[in-house]
């Protein structure tokens, strides 16, 4: 079934986890009345549409899990923007590339996997370091080369891009990495 829009009434919710059912539809418009969700885990459903942007507005939310779903179009720049600490959009329909602010991002863990993303990945990236523990673009289509400042990426101990279409020499940089 659909999430009703009356979800939007229950304005205390801290954890919000509906993930591995077979709800479909759109997330509702409401969910912006969430001020306090600090867990979204709407994976494993049939949701479909863009980017349910709705989540952008709650203040709170450190970790948002969209995957395996239905959602396409372009990822939205400003989910690089807020403070999450983890972020798995992967195994959608995403594409349009990876906005160049992904570097903005906090996350400890970034799964953009099995989307058709293309393009490069951005040299932001290496702003990351302090926080960016796994990262993961697999079957993303991306093209282009590894940038060097995935060599700042010190923390890292998951990098997979497999099964793109990266071209070009590793960097150098990527010897600083533990």
């Amino acid at each position: 079934g659909y999430l009703p829009p009356e979800l939007g009434l229950l304005t205390d919710l801290a954890l919000f986890h509906l993930n591995s059912n077979r709800f479909c539809g759109v997330i509702p418009k409401t969910f912006k009345n969430l001020k306090l969700l600090f867990e979204l885990d709407l994976s494993n459903n049939r949701f479909v549409g863009g980017f349910p942007g709705v989540v952008l507005s709650l203040p709170l939310l450190k970790f948002l899990d969209l995957r395996f779903n239905d959602f396409e179009g372009p990822v939205p720049s400003r989910v690089f923007d807020k403070d999450l600490d983890a972020l798995f959009l992967n195994d959608n329909r995403f594409r349009f590339g990876i906005p160049p602010n992904l570097g903005n991002s906090p996350v400890s863990v970034l799964v953009l996997a099995n989307n058709k993303l293309g393009g490069c990945i951005p040299g932001s990236i290496g702003n990351m370091a302090r926080t960016l523990n796994e990262l993961i673009f697999l079957n993303d289509n991306l093209t282009g080369c590894i940038p060097p400042e995935i060599g700042l990426l010190t923390k890292l101990t998951v990098f997979d891009v497999s099964f793109n279409s990266l071209q070009g020499p590793l960097p150098s940089t990527i010897g600083r990495m533990r």
